[in-house]
């Protein structure tokens, strides 16, 4: 079945990110290629494709971790490439990673806490007993809206795998976002507990009407939990469509040869 063409699909007004013709080497080779992307300030995107395509680095450039060769880039209403953007941008930005990266020996609600390390004073976010009482009511909220609020003073080394992401889920809405970038959030989970925080997950983002950038290999994932689903191979989009009209055999497409 030959691929679709990239195609440019209507955005919402105020963009979470826009990007713009950019390219991304690495030790010789173009990992992005000319690429094109929009997301919506209040969309669920995912980002599918074969190890290698370009999936982490179009994430990682979304937020100027990784420098473009050419191109550009605008996130959360700010050019990447003016003075201060990139700062101002992680700051209003969620990032929930593969692993958790919890800190095992701290408790849950020191863990979320964590979140606040962006802010002035943020010394005091590394423990609960150092931090002020509105970020600890804040950490708490977030931890009530993933079912955790009575695990907070636990170990985090004492939690599930699931659990534990959804702990780094709290700690990514404590900072406010506009935008949340995932990368492969339940690749380290098992099946059941992977599809139980990719629900939970997508339904807080779109009740808070926060745009939501994730990269998976599961397939299921990207149809059930995306409101879109765009698949790069080679560093190049080769579909972008909605969830929603996706075939199966497309998706097959983009993993073959």
């Amino acid at each position: 079945m030959a691929l679709d063409e990239p195609r440019a699909v209507a955005a919402e007004a105020a963009a979470a990110c826009r990007l713009t013709g950019i390219a991304l080497s690495r030790g010789g080779r173009r990992v992005l290629d000319g690429l094109d992307l929009t997301v919506g300030a209040a969309e669920r995107v995912a980002l599918i494709g074969p190890n290698g395509a370009g999936k982490t680095s179009l994430l990682n450039a979304v937020v100027g971790l990784a420098p473009i060769t050419a191109g550009r880039v605008e996130a959360l209403g700010r050019d990447l490439s003016a003075a201060g953007a990139r700062a101002a941008v992680r700051g209003e930005t969620g990032y929930v990673f593969q692993r958790h990266a919890l800190v095992k020996r701290r408790t849950v609600l020191s863990n979320v806490l964590h979140g606040f390390l962006h802010r002035p004073g943020a010394w005091r976010a590394w423990s609960a007993m150092l931090a002020p009482e509105a970020w600890r009511a804040e950490a708490m909220e977030a931890l009530a809206e993933v079912g955790l609020a009575d695990r907070a003073a636990d170990r985090a080394d004492r939690l599930s795998g699931g659990q534990a992401q959804r702990v780094a889920i709290a700690r990514a809405l404590v900072r406010r976002p506009r935008l949340v970038i995932a990368d492969e959030p339940t690749a380290s989970l098992d099946p059941a507990a992977g599809r139980e925080v990719m629900s939970l997950f997508s339904r807080i983002v779109a009740k808070r009407g926060v745009a939501l950038l994730f990269t998976t290999h599961d397939m299921a994932d990207a149809l059930a939990y995306a409101d879109r689903v765009v698949a790069l191979k080679g560093g190049r989009i080769v579909l972008d469509r909605r969830a929603a009209e996706v075939m199966p055999g497309e998706l097959e497409a983009v993993f073959d040869g």
